[in-house]
C-alpha cells in the first residue's frame, strides 16, 4: 500500500506542480473546474445524493459560483469570513460525534449546502491565489504534504494517543504534531530560498502561516472522515492508486485553501 501510495504521488506531483506554473489563469481555472467535477461526484456518493439531475445542479453551482467568486474580490472577504464560519460548526460536528450523525446527515440539503461551502471556497482561493502569486499555491501544497508525511510517519513510530477515535482511529497526537514540524520546517525553508533578504518577522509569519496551515489541514481530513464514517465506506472513490478517490487527496485542501487565503489577506 505504501509503495503504491507513493507511486501515485511521485506520478501526481510533477503535473499539479507544473499545472500551477505553467498554465494561465483560464487554463488553471479549467483544470480546478476537472477537479471539481470528479470530487463533487465522490462527495454525492457520501451524503446519499443519488439523483442524476440533483448531481448536475449541484456540480454546476459549484462551478458557477467559484467562477463568479474568483472575478469579484469584493466579495472574498464576506465569503471567506462565512467560510471560516461554517468550518467552526463542521468542527462541533466532529468533535460530537456520533451524537452530531443527525445533524451532518439530517436531509439531502444539508448535503448541498455542506459541499457548497467545502469545495466552493477551496477552488475560488486556489484560483485567486493561482492568479497573484504562483509561488504561494505551492507553498500551501507542500506544506500540506509535508503536514500529512509528518503526520504518517510520526504517528507510525509514536502514535500511542489518539486524536479523535470516533472519527478517524489512525489519527494520533504524535501525528498531528510530527506534520506540524515538518511544515514549520518547509515554512523557514521557504523563507531562506524565496524571501529576498529575510528578517525575523519574515520567519515568525511564515512559521504561524505553516502552523495554522499543517493544524487546519487535519479538520478538512476529518470532516471527509466523518462523512465517510457516516456512510459507512473506507474511501470516496477508487481513482488513485494508494489514496482512494480524489476527494481523499484534496480534502485538506477544502479547509486550508480558504485559511491560507484569508491569512495572506488579513496578516501579509
Amino acid at each position: 500500500m505504501l509503495i503504491k501510495r507513493a507511486l501515485t504521488a511521485l506520478v501526481l506531483a510533477p503535473v499539479v506542480m507544473a499545472g500551477i506554473l505553467l498554465l494561465n489563469e483560464s487554463w488553471f481555472s479549467i483544470a480546478v473546474g476537472l477537479v471539481l467535477i470528479v470530487a463533487s461526484r465522490e462527495y454525492c456518493k457520501l451524503v446519499s445524493i443519488h439523483q442524476q439531475a440533483l448531481k448536475a445542479v449541484f456540480t454546476i453551482a459549484i462551478i458557477a459560483l467559484t467562477f463568479i467568486l474568483s472575478r469579484n474580490l469584493s466579495m472574498l472577504a464576506p465569503l471567506l469570513f462565512l467560510t471560516l464560519t461554517w468550518w467552526l460548526v463542521a468542527l462541533y460536528w466532529i468533535i460530537k460525534y456520533p451524537d452530531s450523525h443527525v445533524s451532518v446527515s439530517k436531509s439531502k440539503l444539508t448535503g448541498v449546502v455542506n459541499g457548497l461551502f467545502l469545495f466552493v471556497p477551496m477552488a475560488t482561493s486556489l484560483i485567486i491565489l493561482q492568479s497573484q502569486n504562483r509561488s504561494l499555491v505551492l507553498l500551501l501544497l507542500v506544506l500540506i504534504w509535508a503536514a500529512d508525511v509528518g503526520a504518517y510517519f510520526s504517528g507510525k513510530q509514536y502514535g500511542n494517543k489518539k486524536l479523535c477515535p470516533e472519527v478517524s482511529p489512525n489519527k494520533t497526537l504524535a501525528g498531528l504534531y510530527g506534520g506540524v514540524i515538518l511544515a514549520l520546517l518547509v515554512a523557514i525553508f521557504y523563507v531562506y530560498i524565496v524571501v529576498q533578504a529575510p528578517n525575523a518577522k519574515d520567519f515568525f509569519v511564515f512559521s504561524v502561516l505553516a502552523l495554522v496551515v499543517s493544524l487546519v489541514s487535519v479538520l478538512g481530513d476529518l470532516f471527509e472522515s466523518l462523512l465517510k464514517r457516516i456512510s459507512g465506506v473506507k474511501d470516496s472513490g477508487n481513482i488513485l492508486p494508494g489514496h482512494g478517490g480524489l476527494l481523499d487527496r484534496i480534502d485538506s485542501l477544502t479547509s486550508t485553501a480558504p485559511t491560507f487565503l484569508l491569512f495572506l489577506v488579513f496578516v501579509l
